[in-house]
């Protein structure tokens, strides 16, 4: 019986010059391209809070001076103002600015507000140191075309020959027809509404004039 060959080992190559640096750059690379990743991730992050905190920016429409209550606003009235805007808040875009030239504001205004829906419309309150009276007048007494929001000039007759004829500069807050005799409301000065509350209103006549 013959003995089988020996199977001679194969040689093992102990160079390892390659071999050792392949993995030592994996391993060098991949901290820094996860490094690189957090970094991406971060910056975006950011932006993204950035954007949020900024909010998106908005032409939005604000007054360019104070304003009466009641007063019907003109161009001249409005100015358009870029703002980060939040979801919650609602405002008058400057795209709408046709939508708001014609319309009376509720309330007497400072310069720089805001227009939204809230703040305009027939007035709802006089302005401090101002008051409502409300006048019942015969048709002649004042223009039919007398609306809310008409400026006019109330003028109370004297009661006696010899006296001074007083006038008041006020704005027509809503005009009644619906009775025997309309009743018109003017807004104006607090004094002046009481000093015009205590004339007869047989002796009072509005006139409708431009402006304030």
């Amino acid at each position: 019986m013959r003995t089988p060959p020996a199977i001679k080992p194969k040689s093992v190559s102990t160079w390892t010059g390659p071999t050792s640096r392949t993995p030592g750059r994996r391993r060098r690379s991949i901290p820094h391209l996860t490094l690189g990743a957090v970094l991406v991730v971060a910056c975006a992050a950011g932006g993204v809070v950035a954007a949020q905190q900024l909010g998106e920016r908005q032409e939005v429409i604000a007054l360019a001076r104070p304003v009466e209550v009641g007063q019907v606003i003109v161009e001249q009235d409005l100015v358009g103002v870029s703002l980060a805007m939040e979801g919650a808040v609602k405002v008058v875009p400057a795209s709408a600015v046709s939508s708001v030239v014609g319309r009376q504001v509720a309330y007497a205004l400072p310069a720089g507000v805001l227009l939204s829906d809230e703040v305009l419309g027939p007035p709802r309150v006089p302005a401090n140191g101002r008051a409502i009276a409300a006048l019942g007048l015969k048709p002649g007494q004042f223009p039919p075309e007398l609306s809310a929001g008409s400026n006019v000039v109330v003028l109370a007759s004297a009661a006696n020959e010899g006296s001074t004829t007083s006038s008041w500069r006020a704005v027509v807050v809503a005009v009644d027809r619906t009775g025997q005799t309309p009743v018109v409301s003017v807004e104006l000065p607090e004094l002046d509404a009481r000093a015009l509350s205590s004339t007869p209103a047989d002796k009072v006549a509005l006139l409708m004039v431009g402006g304030r």
